[in-house]
Order: structure tokens, then C-alpha cells, then sequence
């Protein structure tokens, strides 16, 4: 490389002082040289696929080379030793055969292919042992000894104790024994000891991981916990690791992506979600951006439910009618007896006039409809108490109406009439908790809607009980500003990994706090918040057990 960056600069110099033909010469000399560097390149490829090939072919010869041992000892018994029958230089024959072809016995991809191909011929000696066995003693078939000799020393059926392990190193032996003798009978010996030391030793090594893992792992989540975590990822709510389940991985994890600005990006995310939950509630399409207007329109629906009551006839309130309305007057009465000489509350006046022994449906309808206006007048201007006293006598009268639809035989109107009831009740839930220039329906509202007790639809449930359980991760997108993806904390870290590493590459870094972020809410890390369901690193059972099996025969290998 050191001389074709000499080309470059002089290609360089030629072009600063305009020496067009000595530049095009150059040019072609630097292209003739890329082209034979990526050849070379290419050459180097081709020639490691082929000494990993090779190497594996090899691998394979050792067992080969293995089974035909009585075979040769037998024909050199009787005199007859060729290049067929009674070798005794098998291995170093496929060596020199798989050289004069091209491979390089020599290079790491031969060694390596070779020890695959080792490895993958005999991980399963101890299971075809353990058959046979079971066939030619069917009694024996489920032993322990042969489930020991079949897992090569993993299991031992129900045995525990000192005896399960003696029996679980007796498989070992064998297993590790007749694999490593499978390669070379010379090595039948290592592998026996390593197969039958290996069970007592993982034990150990098993105790040692279980007493770190007390010491990394996060306390045993609750079912509380559990529930609620489920309950946000089916809603497709995303949560920062460490609120869900502060292990040390996710700790880990959190604390290089950053904790704030990982809630920050989890929030953008989730303000998504709840946005259409709260479409969804209202029947609208998910994508719909709510506004007052649409509000309006909503309630309009709801609406003509309460004219469909009008035409209904003449109501009767029941005494439950009258004593709500009393004690919406209570507190103010109360008041009264202490201070007679103080103006009367308008809450008064205002439960007194709806004190009236009968009345028609079409003037209730009328008369829900005031009370609500007078109501939302009255927030807006402050006025807190009739605003309440308005609310609460509103929802008295529509108590009276559906009383009236039940007792006349209305099923079907009564059902649309509460229907509609909810649907308009829905409409002020999420006016409350609505930005109306944005758009945004803001779930730590709501969730404090439900904690004073307000009802709530489904959709509008799930979105406020997440926002109680997890707040921070249910901010809105007004309230943080701009979520930038890299900020001058992740320049500092890439600065600082940059040169703890003496490398100037390492400011490729700074995407590693965006990286983890990335990480920290995508569905591998998000589906494994509860505990139990899977750990990034951990393997499948299959593959450890063909590592555990391979292990006499690879370290049987190392040893020739």
C-alpha cells in the first residue's frame, strides 16, 4: 500500500502542475495496480474457502483412517502392506494428497476445517453407543449410565447427589473416550480423562454462575409488574429496559444509550400509540388527527341518540333523583347554617330549579344539553363550582332518562342511548388530555383522570394505566422539544472510547450511544423484559449439548 499511495501524490503533483500526459500514466499505472490487488484479493479468498474445504475433508479422513486401523494391523500380520491395505501413514498420506492438490496443511482454515470436520463426525459417538446398548439390553435401555453416556455426561436421569455425578463422569469418560479415539486411538486416553472430568467441573462453574447471576440480576418482578408490562406490548407501547427489569444487562445497556434520551425516544415512539388508542375509542381510523372539530362532530353522533329519547312522553324522578340532587347541594347548605348572612351559592338556585316532579323527555334532553354548556363555561371562566354542580346534575338527568327508556320496554333505544352517552363521555376524557394545535392526547392526563375515578373506555384505560406505571416513558413530544439522534454526549463518549483505544477510528463510536438506544427499544430487547423469556446471549439447549459433546474429541485433537 506504501507504494501506490507514492502513485497517488505523484498523480497529484501531476495535476497541480498541469502535466496532463503524466497524470493520464500514472492514472493507468495505479489502476493496473488496483486491478492486481483485487485479484490477489480474490485469490487469497478462493484459496482460504478451498483449505477450509480441504481441512474438513481431512477432518473426516482422521475417522476414516480410525475405523481401518484393525484393518491394516491385520493385513500387516499376514504381509501385506501397500498403498491400499496395512498403511501405516494414512493421515500423513491425505495431508500430502490434499497438498499436491493445493491446500495448505499448514494455514489456520486447514486446521480449523480439519477440527470441524472432527468435531461434526464424532459429537454423536455417545448417543450411538447408548443405542446400541438399549437394543442389545432393552432392560437397561432408560438407565441413568446410558442417559450419562448418551448426553455425554449432562444427564443422568433422575440421579442426583454424589452418585449422579459419579454416573454422569462415567458417561463422560466414555463419550469423551471413544470420540477422541474415533480421531485418533493415540488420544483415547486424553479424551476419556478430559469427558469424564468435565461433569464435576461445570458443576462447579454451574454454582459459581448461579451465585453471580443473584448478584447481576434485578429482584424477581412482580405479577403487577408482569401484567403490566404484557398489557403495553400488546398495545405496541414501548418501555426503557431498566423500568421493566433492571438487570444488569439492561442497565448496562441503558446506561451507554443514555437513560433520558432513551425515554425521550421511547415517548415519541408511545405518544404514537396513544394517539390512536384514542381514535380507536372514539371509532374513528387510527391515523386521525383529533381536533376540537372532530370532537364537535363525535358528540354530534352521540347527540342524535338523546333525540331519538325525545319523543318518548312524559317522566316521573324517582326519589334517587331528587336526594342526588340534594347532595350536590349539601356542602353548600352546610355552609349556609354557619354564615346565614352570606349571599346563597348559585349552586342553589341551580339544584332547586331542577327539583321538578315531572317533566318531559324532550325537556330533559334540552335541559342535559344547558347544563353541559353551562358547565364547560364555567371552567373556562373559573368558576369550579358550577361548573361540578352542572356536571354532576347532567349526568343525574341522563340517570333519570335511562331509568324512564327502561321502564317504558325501550331495550334497543336504552342501548343507543347509552351508547351515545359513552361515546360524548369519551369526547371530554380526551379533550382533557388533548393539545389542540398539535394534535397530541397526552396519557399522563388521562392517567390522572383515572386515578381520581373517572371512568374510561378500554383503549383510553390502557393508555392511562400505562402512563401510571410508566411516566417517563410517556412524555409528550411538545413537552421535550426535539430528539435529536446524536448530542454532544455522544461526541463526548466517542472522544473518550476514541482514546482509550488510540485509534482514530474510534470516534466511529459516537453511533454507539444511538446504536444502543436503537437497541434498547427494539423488539429483541422489548420482547424479553419479563424475566424467564430469553436472554440475548443464551444459547439453545442443542447447541450447548453439541459444544459439551465435542469437547473430549477438540481437546483430544489439540493434544496429538
Amino acid at each position: 500500500m506504501a507504494e501506490i499511495d507514492r502513485y497517488y501524490t505523484a498523480l497529484q503533483n501531476a495535476h497541480a502542475a498541469g502535466d496532463t500526459d503524466s497524470a493520464r500514466q500514472i492514472a493507468a499505472k495505479i489502476k493496473t495496480m488496483r486491478g492486481e490487488s483485487d485479484q490477489t484479493t480474490m485469490q487469497s479468498i478462493k484459496q482460504g474457502v478451498g483449505n477450509l474445504t480441504a481441512g474438513a475433508v481431512r477432518g473426516a479422513g482422521s475417522i476414516g483412517a480410525t475405523l481401518l486401523t484393525p484393518i491394516d494391523a491385520l493385513a500387516r500380520s499376514v504381509g501385506v502392506e501397500n498403498e491400499f491395505i496395512g498403511r501405516r501413514d494414512r493421515r500423513q498420506a491425505m495431508d500430502q494428497g490434499l497438498q499436491e492438490l493445493g491446500a495448505d496443511p499448514n494455514s489456520m482454515m486447514y486446521k480449523t476445517g480439519k477440527i470441524g470436520g472432527e468435531i461434526a463426525g464424532t459429537a454423536g459417538a455417545g448417543g450411538a453407543i447408548a443405542n446400541t446398548l438399549g437394543r442389545l439390553a432393552p432392560a437397561i435401555a432408560n438407565a441413568p449410565i446410558l442417559q450419562s453416556i448418551a448426553s455425554s455426561g449432562m444427564r443422568a436421569g433422575d440421579l442426583g447427589g454424589k452418585m449422579g455425578m459419579v454416573t454422569r463422569a462415567l458417561g463422560g469418560a466414555t463419550a469423551g473416550g471413544v470420540s477422541a479415539g474415533m480421531i485418533d486411538p493415540e488420544t483415547a486416553g486424553t479424551g476419556a480423562a478430559l469427558g469424564g472430568a468435565l461433569p464435576p467441573m461445570l458443576s462447579g462453574a454451574g454454582k459459581l454462575g448461579s451465585m453471580a447471576k443473584s448478584l447481576i440480576t434485578a429482584p424477581k418482578q412482580t405479577d403487577d409488574m408482569v401484567a403490566a408490562v404484557n398489557a403495553a406490548r400488546n398495545q405496541g407501547y414501548v418501555i426503557p429496559p431498566t423500568q421493566a427489569n433492571p438487570n444488569l444487562k439492561n442497565r448496562l445497556l441503558e446506561g451507554l444509550s443514555g437513560k433520558i434520551t432513551t425515554s425521550q425516544n421511547a415517548s415519541a415512539k408511545n405518544q404514537v400509540i396513544t394517539n390512536q388508542l384514542a381514535a380507536k375509542s372514539l371509532g374513528l381510523p387510527p391515523e386521525t388527527t383529533i381536533t376540537p372539530e372532530v370532537l364537535s362532530q363525535v358528540r354530534k353522533l352521540g347527540g342524535d341518540a338523546y333525540s331519538a329519547v325525545s319523543n318518548t312522553g312524559m317522566i316521573t324522578p324517582s326519589q334517587s333523583y331528587i336526594k342526588a340532587l340534594d347532595d350536590i347541594a349539601e356542602p353548600f347548605n352546610r355552609s349556609m347554617q354557619g354564615f346565614p348572612n352570606a349571599a346563597p351559592s348559585p349552586v342553589l338556585k341551580l339544584v332547586e330549579s331542577l327539583k321538578s316532579p315531572q317533566f318531559d323527555a324532550a325537556s330533559a334532553v334540552s335541559k342535559i344539553k344547558e347544563l353541559r354548556t353551562t358547565a364547560d363555561d364555567a371552567f373556562r371562566t373559573g368558576n369550579t363550582d358550577i361548573g361540578r354542580a352542572s356536571k354532576r346534575a347532567a349526568n343525574e338527568l341522563e340517570n333519570v332518562l335511562e331509568d324512564h327508556l327502561q321502564n317504558i320496554g325501550q331495550p334497543e333505544l336504552l342501548n343507543t342511548f347509552r351508547e351515545g352517552r359513552k361515546l360524548i363521555a369519551k369526547t371530554y376524557s380526551i379533550e382533557k388530555a388533548l393539545n389542540q394545535v398539535s394534535g397530541t392526547v397526552d396519557a399522563r392526563k388521562l392517567a390522572s383522570q383515572l386515578q381520581k375515578g373517572k371512568p374510561m373506555s378500554d383503549e383510553l384505560r390502557s393508555a392511562a394505566e400505562f402512563a401510571s406505571r410508566f411516566p417517563k416513558a410517556a412524555q409528550t413530544v411538545e413537552g421535550m422539544g426535539s430528539l435529536p439522534q446524536t448530542s454532544p454526549l455522544d461526541w463526548a463518549a466517542g472522544a473518550g472510547m476514541a482514546s482509550a483505544m488510540s485509534n482514530p477510528l474510534g470516534m466511529l463510536s459516537v453511533g454507539a450511544r444511538p446504536a444502543a438506544r436503537y437497541a434498547a427499544l427494539a423488539p429483541i430487547t422489548q420482547n424479553r423484559l419479563i424475566q424467564g423469556q430469553g436472554g440475548l446471549l443464551q444459547l439453545p439447549e442443542q447447541l450447548q449439548q453439541f459444544g459439551y459433546q465435542a469437547m473430549p474429541g477438540l481437546m483430544g485433537n489439540f493434544n496429538r
